[in-house]
């Protein structure tokens, strides 16, 4: 497979330690060369059968026949064949020693639809699959029941954030308890499983250190728990993010905290591309008499693009050369874009 030095001797020891003595074949050697060539049959590249052997020793004395070949035949049964089964493959070689069948199945039943499990099986880095087999209908269950959240929202969810399922029931329930009486968000609310998510993502000390950042800009505890309701992934980012944000937000901007606690967008959105862009042009325009003098950047933060640029900038020939410049774009692609919705009505003056 040609490995380095390095990559020989712990590849070797993380063999030696996942193998029980005693289990390896003697025909070592012989069993190698099938399981090499079994990969290579199936479109795998030297270099991807050796990252596969990095990470999942185990592959290179698994029986060809009784252990791969099924579970690679799940896989091409879901439609799952060459660069798509290499993908599945590096992206988690344990995959197959797990209970894959009925971890699929599980899968099938909460998501309904192939297509969304291969989605999954391509994300699935650090899954247990043995633990998705056992615990995901149920834990899909236990939520349904503990907060209406509707099942759509549910699917989307376990598509983009497939291993936040697939752990011991109680473990979950302990998670969602925790969202709603350490984070405050009750279980009606449609951020309830945003901050199931950031509970999944990181540990109480990050949260702790997160909120003491608000704190050292003179936001109460109240207001962080406000900001928290509003949209929890505030609190994901690094204490240098937040702390860079709050500098521009009240230190250079003015902005209090009662009035940041609920505006989330303002602490999620990109600095560069939305935030200074939309700010630069809010500013021309009230100058230049266009805006009135109260309208509030946050309105215009939550727009998409195609409607910012529609209401704030075309219209305005003042902010076309700044706002092209902030977003690293040229005024021909900007207007190229802007074509699609020309049948939305123009006005020259973009607040009221």
């Amino acid at each position: 497979l040609g490995f380095t030095k390095y990559y020989s001797l712990t590849t070797a020891a993380k063999l030696a330690d996942k193998v029980p003595e005693g289990k390896i074949d003697l025909n070592f050697v012989e069993n190698v060369d099938s399981v090499i060539q079994f990969f290579n049959q199936l479109g795998f590249q030297q270099s991807d059968i050796r990252k596969i052997a990095c990470r999942e020793p185990r592959i290179l004395v698994s029986r060809v026949s009784e252990t791969l070949k099924p579970k690679i035949k799940i896989l091409n049964d879901l439609g799952i064949f060459g660069s798509d089964l290499v993908e599945v493959i590096l992206i988690n070689p344990s995959i197959l020693f797990q209970n894959l069948g009925p971890a699929i199945q599980a899968y099938k039943t909460v998501l309904g639809s192939d297509g969304d499990v291969v989605t999954v099986l391509k994300q699935s880095s650090g899954i247990s699959f043995d633990c998705a087999a056992k615990y995901l209908i149920p834990n899909v269950n236990l939520l349904q029941n503990y907060c209406v959240v509707p099942t759509e929202k549910i699917q989307n969810y376990i598509i983009q954030h497939p291993k936040s399922f697939a752990v011991r029931t109680d473990l979950f329930r302990d998670m969602l308890v925790k969202v709603e009486v350490e984070l405050k968000i009750p279980r009606g609310s449609s951020m309830f499983l945003y901050g199931f998510h950031m509970m999944t993502r990181v540990s109480d000390k990050h949260i702790e250190d997160r909120c003491e950042v608000f704190k050292s800009f003179g936001w109460t505890q109240a207001d962080v728990m406000r900001l928290i309701k509003q949209n929890p992934l505030c609190l994901c980012y690094t204490k240098a993010r937040i702390e860079k944000r709050l500098d521009f937000l009240m230190n250079q901007q003015g902005y209090e905290p009662f009035y940041l606690s609920l505006q989330p967008l303002l602490f999620i959105c990109s600095l560069e591309k939305r935030l200074l862009p939309r700010l630069q042009v809010i500013q021309i325009l009230k100058e230049k008499g266009f805006l009135r003098r109260n309208y509030h950047l946050s309105s215009a933060i939550g727009m998409t693009d195609s409607m910012f640029f529609k209401r704030f900038v075309r219209p305005f020939e003042v902010v076309h050369e700044v706002y092209a410049q902030m977003t690293g774009s040229t005024l021909g692609s900007l207007f190229s874009r802007g074509q699609t919705f020309e049948n939305l009505p123009l006005s020259r003056s973009a607040g009221t």
